[in-house]
């Protein structure tokens, strides 16, 4: 089984911490064989676009990759394009002009509001939220060429510190959509395994949502860190496989000849 970890961030991210020789050399310790590096490409709402530097960031992600072939790590050009489906001409355009190997596509912004903040839900009803942004995701996953769907649960984070564990029964509907809309257009559900380990109930409600995405037609969970530091590369892979697995699915592994090009 190939050993991946396909969502992190380095320099060329704003809120990255490590360069990519670094998390390189951390992905080597951890006997990772495979990694992409996967900074952020955001259209900030009544911001300024934020995307890396790509010519210099190819440049070092290549004197990285003559630099750790040889010791066995496989190092994958990437980007995480936030809320991608209401910037087309422009990811297309970006996806064009650079041979990334890994796209993902995540939703970061919910109607002009940031959704790792509880203010996201600020005069809304909480299922309500949560059922909008699966609708994004569905929308993700059926316009824009990008092989990995990020952190399905990233609207649950602020959602349970403010309420509670979520009441996943409540929005199976937009949630089996937003998977079965993942597994129809052939892209690959991340979990993310940033908060595997939150209590109470947390995990529960990730394998329900693992186990619609079997039932919809998925098959491959990509088990990834979305680690922004080197120190959270890797982080709880062991309990996101066991996840995986129980919802009947496998760990998705990159250039697996298991798994669909």
């Amino acid at each position: 089984m190939i050993a991946n970890d396909l969502h992190m961030h380095s320099t060329h991210s704003l809120d990255g911490n490590h360069t990519i020789a670094e998390l390189c050399t951390r992905a080597l310790q951890l006997g990772l064989s495979h990694i992409a590096v996967t900074d952020h490409v955001e259209w900030v709402p009544g911001g300024a676009h934020q995307r890396p530097d790509f010519d210099h960031y190819f440049a070092e992600l290549d004197e990285c990759r003559s630099r750790y072939a040889g010791q066995g790590l496989q190092l994958l050009s990437g980007l995480e394009l936030g809320n991608p489906h209401e910037h087309r001409d422009e990811v297309e355009a970006l996806l064009a002009r650079y041979p990334f190997d890994v796209v993902i596509g995540s939703m970061h912004w919910l109607n002009g509001v940031n959704i790792h903040y509880s203010s996201c839900f600020d005069g809304q009803e909480v299922d309500a939220v949560y059922a909008a942004y699966f609708d994004q995701i569905a929308r993700i996953a059926a316009e824009i060429d990008c092989q990995i769907i990020a952190h399905f649960d990233r609207i649950f984070w602020p959602g349970t510190a403010r309420f509670g564990p979520p009441q996943i029964e409540r929005i199976e509907p937009a949630v089996r959509n937003a998977v079965r809309a993942v597994a129809e257009h052939g892209r690959i559900l991340e979990l993310n395994t940033r908060f595997v380990t939150h209590e109470p109930g947390w995990n529960d409600s990730l394998l329900t949502v693992l186990r619609w995405y079997r039932e919809e037609g998925g098959s491959f969970v990509a088990v990834n860190s979305d680690a922004h530091r080197v120190s959270e590369m890797g982080r709880y892979r062991s309990i996101g496989e066991d996840l995986v697995r129980s919802a009947g699915c496998l760990p998705y592994a990159y250039l697996s000849s298991a798994v669909p090009g």
